[in-house]
């Protein structure tokens, strides 16, 4: 029963990260502080504190893992940030944990919250930077850019920035514009219907720059689905986040639910299962995962692996494949 709590438990936070009106991490109303280049003389922070799975994801990246405290829970990638100490989930975070692990910077990801406890956190004699996630390859350079100038090192961020926007230019270049399949993205906040993505969200971002388009773009935001106008769309793949997946019992129990099994795609074998932070966190790893989803849009075009050595990877499939 222990297990089957705390499995609902991450379930919920999974699925409020990317649902709707509670994906404050990914709608870029917050106001941000642009990290500044520390002067020559000032000693690189030592001790961070990272909240949000794409700042944490981005330190790793630019090697400043093992300055990491602590985390929030949406932290999941690599897996040694699983590992890390927790200060709370990212709208629900304790100030009281975040200022007890005593930090020399504490970045705080888009959506950060509650708002009383960001408050006793920016009191509090320490440096604070806000970090925005857009949902454009700028924006992730920006990401970059940002967490590294307040890590210490402006230099080496640009550097990988650069890296990350060669390969957004370069999917840009080769990815499709023409015969853009329909994609439907579920995601589910609980025990209600599942959500389709409409526009204006991180799936409809990522799935056109993966050569795809929503198959209901009249759709805004995620909205409950019901049966009729996903038959009626019969979108050519369904893309489900592997959170909901594992909340709707695994691979196995998708021919059961019928927004899935009544549609072409789903008779098909065309349902995409992917890592939830690889597809919609918008972290330095997103050119990855749109290299994975447009082979997978278009298999004759020739897509640029975006460094990997495999394609697709282990953190987006298609299930039956």
């Amino acid at each position: 029963m222990a297990f089957a709590s705390q499995t609902r438990r991450n379930f919920f936070i999974a699925a409020t990260l990317f649902v709707g009106g509670g994906a404050a991490l990914l709608t870029g109303t917050l106001p941000h502080a642009q990290a500044e280049a520390l002067p020559a003389n000032a000693a690189a922070p030592q001790k961070i504190v990272s909240v949000g799975g794409a700042v944490t994801e981005t330190l790793y990246a630019l090697g400043f893992g093992d300055r990491i405290l602590a985390a929030d829970t949406t932290s999941m990638f690599p897996a040694a940030a699983r590992a890390l100490p927790k200060v709370g989930y990212l709208r629900q975070l304790s100030a009281e944990g975040v200022l007890g692990m005593r930090p020399d910077l504490i970045l705080l990801g888009e959506g950060a919250g509650p708002a009383a406890a960001v408050e006793q956190i920016k009191s509090a004699d320490l440096d604070v930077v806000d970090v925005a996630i857009p949902w454009t390859p700028d924006g992730v350079t920006k990401l970059i850019k940002t967490v590294g100038a307040a890590a210490g090192d402006a230099a080496q961020a640009g550097e990988f920035a650069e890296t990350v926007r060669t390969q957004f230019s370069e999917l840009a270049d080769a990815v499709p514009t023409t015969d853009a399949p329909s994609v439907l993205l579920l995601l589910s906040a609980g025990t209600g219907p599942l959500l389709g993505a409409g526009k204006n969200t991180a799936a409809e971002a990522v799935i056109t720059m993966a050569g795809g388009r929503l198959a209901l773009p009249t759709l805004e935001g995620y909205k409950p689905l019901s049966l009729e106008p996903v038959l009626a769309a019969d979108p050519d793949f369904i893309l489900i986040p592997s959170h909901v997946v594992m909340a709707l019992g695994g691979e196995e129990a998708l021919a059961d639910i019928d927004v899935i099994a009544k549609t072409t795609a789903g008779q098909q074998g065309r349902v995409i299962v992917a890592d939830s932070l690889y597809l919609l966190g918008f972290g330095p790893r997103t050119p990855q995962a749109i290299a994975d989803l447009a082979q997978m849009f278009h298999p004759d075009a020739d897509i640029p692996l975006a460094g990997r050595e495999q394609a697709p990877s282990g953190r987006m499939n298609l299930t039956g494949s």
